[in-house]
């Protein structure tokens, strides 16, 4: 009997344990919709609470051209007479050639192609709206 209390206990305490984790693990990586469209992409939150999306398909997805140059790490994006420079792991962004110091540097992940920058400094230069909706195991980013 003795064995089957442990048991059980031993097998609710593994089970609370992977739950919390699957409930944090998708709150920390929360889906992106643009528009009401949701995008093949997820943001990251880091320590410090600060949300980091991918530049490339959130520019695009609002008309922007994205073009990277590997020499100077850096990512353009461009519509029109705007124009947004971000450079990996530099506090300067440039927007039409005017800096703007960032509270988080802009980094690169060569592991998949990607350059994630601060969704705050993306929604405040397109003039877009961002809406978080969370629930007790989930996480989405709204951005109109």
């Amino acid at each position: 009997m003795k064995s089957t209390v442990k048991l059980f206990i031993s097998t609710m305490a593994i089970s609370m344990i992977l739950g919390v984790n699957a409930a944090f693990a998708s709150r920390e990586k929360p889906s992106i919709f643009i528009n009401n469209e949701k995008m093949d992409i997820y943001a990251s939150v880091t320590y410090s609470g600060t949300t980091l999306v991918p530049m490339r398909p959130i520019f695009e997805k609002f008309g922007m051209t994205v073009v990277w140059d590997n020499k100077t790490k850096s990512a353009t994006a461009t519509k029109g007479e705007t124009s947004i420079k971000l450079i990996h792991n530099a506090n300067e962004a440039y927007i039409n050639g005017k800096v703007q110091v960032l509270n988080q540097v802009p980094s690169f992940n060569p592991d998949n192609s990607t350059f994630y920058v601060i969704l705050r400094f993306i929604a405040e230069t397109l003039g877009a709206k961002v809406e978080w909706k969370k629930t007790a195991n989930d996480a989405s980013i709204y951005i109109y």
